[in-house]
């Protein structure tokens, strides 16, 4: 499947770069993928490609400094460049005449929810995997809470760096990120985490006003977001409708697990439930 590329210029300045894949019929609904840190919306083709044979019309974009949309890698000048993106993607592709619906992973499940919280009637539900909720336990609380205040005062600060050993336990799978061209490497910049970790820090206040279906899952030996951040989300969310799956054994990318069809069945069982084919 050959997605079709588009672009536009963001309120930042910079290109953004994203994909749309289109069923073959009219569609049955729009899902909107958000990937992860430093990672790319094309690492997303299988996916893709699984929502599409089921009749769902798909967007991803790279984020700014990320993947081939344009700005210094990694580099942010607040978290609402992420969320502003997301939302001109999304009136691209959503129309409004059938269901809309987001798919967050890691630091994108963290842009989905943020931008879910304040757009709820642009939005017919909401999935997050492996979603950056809670800060990790590898981080000191002195860090987590003046990472704000750094990341604004020395925004290109190095910190922590990911270990691509921790998101999969399929080795061709990690092969293939540590090989990938459009993976970033190195240490995270404090002006991202710190406004990663500010965006965090005001979910369990906001949370409640969340009414949106939500299907959370979370690999439960995931090393680069804690699980107890999705469950957080399924005990604080006011929505009637939400569900909560975490997969034993499992480690961060959820899709990209030995396990994966099982995960991607889950995610197309209950985008049916909540989808009326027009």
């Amino acid at each position: 499947m050959t997605p079709e590329e588009h672009s536009f210029r963001g309120r930042h300045g910079h290109t953004i770069v994203y994909d749309v894949h289109r069923p073959a019929d009219s569609p049955r609904g729009v899902v909107v993928v958000v990937h992860g840190l430093a990672e790319h919306g094309r690492r997303y083709l299988h996916v893709a490609q699984r929502l599409v044979d089921d009749g769902y019309l798909v967007a991803i974009s790279d984020h700014v400094g990320h993947g081939r949309s344009g700005g210094k890698r990694l580099r942010l000048r607040r978290f609402g460049d992420f969320t502003d993106d997301l939302d001109t993607v999304l009136a691209h592709v959503a129309d409004g005449s059938v269901p809309t619906f987001l798919i967050g992973h890691s630091m994108g499940g963290c842009i989905a929810l943020d931008y879910a919280l304040d757009h709820q009637d642009k939005l017919d539900g909401l999935i997050l995997s492996g979603a950056a909720v809670l800060p990790g336990d590898d981080l000191p609380d002195l860090a987590v809470r003046f990472a704000p205040l750094i990341g604004r005062i020395a925004p290109g600060l190095p910190t922590t760096e990911l270990s691509s050993s921790s998101i999969s336990r399929d080795p061709d799978v990690v092969a293939a990120y540590d090989a990938d061209p459009l993976v970033t490497r190195g240490k995270i910049p404090a002006g991202l985490g710190g406004a990663m970790i500010g965006t965090m820090r005001s979910f369990p206040d906001r949370l409640p006003s969340l009414q949106l279906p939500i299907l959370v899952m979370h690999g439960s030996e995931d090393a680069l977001t804690d699980p107890r951040g999705s469950e957080l989300v399924e005990r604080l969310a006011g929505s009637a409708d939400k569900t909560l799956v975490i997969y034993d054994d499992l480690f961060h990318e959820i899709f990209n697990e030995p396990e994966q069809a099982v995960v991607l069945d889950a995610v197309i069982t209950w985008l049916r439930g909540h989808t009326e084919r027009p």
